[in-house]
C-alpha cells in the first residue's frame, strides 16, 4: 500500500482534474484533512495541469514500488 502522503498527492490531483479548485471550508473530519490540505496546495492549477501530474505522480509511484510498465 502507497504511503498516505502519496495517497493524498493522488487524491489532491484527481480532485483537482475533476473537481477543480478545493472549497474554502476544510473538513471536520480529521481523518480527511490531509487529502483537503494537499487539495488545496493545487489551488488555480489548471485541470490539465493536474491530469498530467498526475499522470506523471503514477508513472513514477509505479516504477518506485515495482508494478510493470516501462
Amino acid at each position: 500500500k502507497a504511503p498516505p502522503d502519496v495517497l493524498a498527492q493522488t487524491y489532491a490531483f484527481f480532485k483537482q482534474a475533476t473537481a477543480g479548485d478545493a472549497p474554502a471550508e476544510a473538513p471536520e473530519e480529521e481523518s480527511k484533512k490531509a487529502k483537503y490540505e494537499a487539495w488545496l496546495a493545487n489551488k488555480g492549477m489548471t485541470k490539465e495541469k493536474a491530469m498530467s501530474e498526475y499522470i506523471k505522480l503514477i508513472e513514477e509511484k509505479k516504477k518506485e514500488f515495482g508494478f510493470g510498465g516501462a
